[in-house]
C-alpha cells in the first residue's frame, strides 16, 4: 500500500487563519499510523509571492513531523524566483524557467510540474500552461515504465464551477497527448480549485486535493463563492498492490 497525503492551496499570507490551518492539517497527517509515504502540496504555497510569505512557509512546512518526504509544485499565486530560491533552495532561481522536479518514493515516481504563467510587473496570471520543456521532461520520465503520479497546480479539465473553469490549464490537449502515450501513469493530482473533486483525464483518475485556506463552492450552493468559514480539507490517496487509487477527503475543524 502506498499512502499519499495531498494538501493544496495553503496561501500563506492570504488569510489570518492560513498558518493555523496548515499546522492543523500537518499535525493530523503526522499522527497517522502507519505513517503516510509522501506528502504532496500542489501549489499556491503563498498568496502574494513575497519573501516574507515564503520565509513563513519554509518555517511552517519544515515543522512537518512525519518521516515522509514533502513534495511540492508552484501555483498561480506563487512567484517563481522566490519560490525556487527560498522554498526549494535553487541556486539558479534567478534564471530558472520552470521549477519541475522528479522524485522517487519506493517503486513510484512523482513528477511535479510547474504550470505557473509568470505575470508582468507583479501582475498575477491565473490560468496555467505547461512549457514544452516540462512536457518533454514528463515524456522522458514516463518512458522508464515506472508507476508514475503526475502532479501540477491547474486542473486540465472543466469542473463545472464558473469561477475556476476559465482559469484551468490552457494546453491540456498537449498534456493528454503525453499521458496517452504511456500506460504507467497511475493518476494526476492537482490543486487550484479549492474543492474536493474527482474526475478523469487521459483515461486515468484526476483528483483535486481540496483547499487548506478556503473552499470554492459550487455555483448552485447557497454559500459565498469563496469561503473560509468551511474547514480546511485535504485528500488521502491509497494505492493498493493492484494499482487501484482509493481517495478519502478529510475536513478538520
Amino acid at each position: 500500500m502506498l499512502t499519499i497525503a495531498h494538501l493544496s492551496d495553503t496561501h500563506f499570507g492570504g488569510h489570518p487563519t492560513a498558518t493555523e490551518r496548515v499546522r492543523t492539517a500537518l499535525a493530523h497527517v503526522a499522527a497517522m499510523s502507519p505513517p503516510v509515504d509522501v506528502v504532496l502540496v500542489t501549489g499556491d504555497i503563498v498568496d502574494h509571492g513575497s519573501e516574507e510569505e515564503y520565509a513563513e512557509a519554509r518555517e511552517v512546512l519544515a515543522g512537518w513531523g512525519g518521516p515522509a518526504p514533502m513534495l511540492m509544485c508552484p501555483g498561480n499565486h506563487d512567484v517563481r524566483e522566490p519560490y525556487a530560491r527560498v522554498l526549494r533552495g535553487r541556486p539558479d532561481a534567478a534564471t530558472v524557467s520552470a521549477v519541475d522536479e522528479v522524485h522517487r518514493v519506493g517503486a513510484a515516481k512523482f513528477v511535479m510540474l510547474d504550470s505557473l504563467v509568470s505575470g508582468q510587473a507583479g501582475e498575477r496570471v491565473d490560468h496555467g500552461v505547461l512549457a514544452q520543456d516540462s512536457l518533454d521532461l514528463l515524456d522522458a520520465e514516463l518512458a522508464s515504465g515506472d508507476p508514475t503520479f503526475v502532479c501540477l497546480h491547474h486542473p486540465p479539465v472543466d469542473i463545472h464551477i464558473e469561477l475556476m473553469d476559465p482559469i484551468r490549464l490552457r494546453n491540456a490537449e498537449e498534456l493528454a497527448a503525453v499521458l496517452e502515450r504511456h500506460d504507467n501513469v497511475v493518476a494526476t493530482f492537482v490543486g487550484h480549485a479549492h474543492t474536493a473533486c474527482a474526475t478523469t483525464f487521459a483515461g486515468r483518475p484526476l483528483l483535486i486535493g481540496g483547499g487548506i485556506v478556503s473552499t470554492v463552492t459550487l455555483d448552485a450552493e447557497p454559500l459565498p463563492l469563496i469561503t473560509s468559514e468551511l474547514p480546511p480539507s485535504f485528500a488521502v490517496h491509497l494505492i493498493g498492490d493492484d494499482g487501484r487509487v482509493v481517495t478519502h477527503w478529510r475536513t478538520l475543524s
